[in-house]
């Protein structure tokens, strides 16, 4: 689970980067095109969606990785603790 997370999180990353370049070479174009004036209308939104994805995904991936760490650490101490229990025949 925390591995499909922490990809979503890339993807949302990668998005936000694309965006600011997009913004950038807005700067460069005309600033009358059609997608020019959208990213003036809408740029900000855009952006503070991706940057609240990117945290969100970003804590989710995390506390989803930080518990499957504990149940793997868990699980490990169990079957270890089993081993040692276990009477010894002779």
């Amino acid at each position: 689970m925390s591995r499909m997370l922490f990809q979503l999180t890339a993807f949302a990353s990668t998005a936000f980067i694309i965006t600011i370049l997009a913004m950038v070479a807005m700067l460069l174009g005309d600033p009358m095109a059609p997608i020019a004036v959208w990213f003036n209308q809408q740029g900000t939104v855009v952006m503070m969606a991706e940057v609240v994805a990117i945290i969100v995904l970003g804590l989710a991936a995390m506390t989803a990785d930080r518990r499957e760490t504990l149940r793997a650490k868990q699980a490990s101490s169990v079957s270890t603790d089993a081993k040692v229990t276990e009477p010894e025949q002779t």
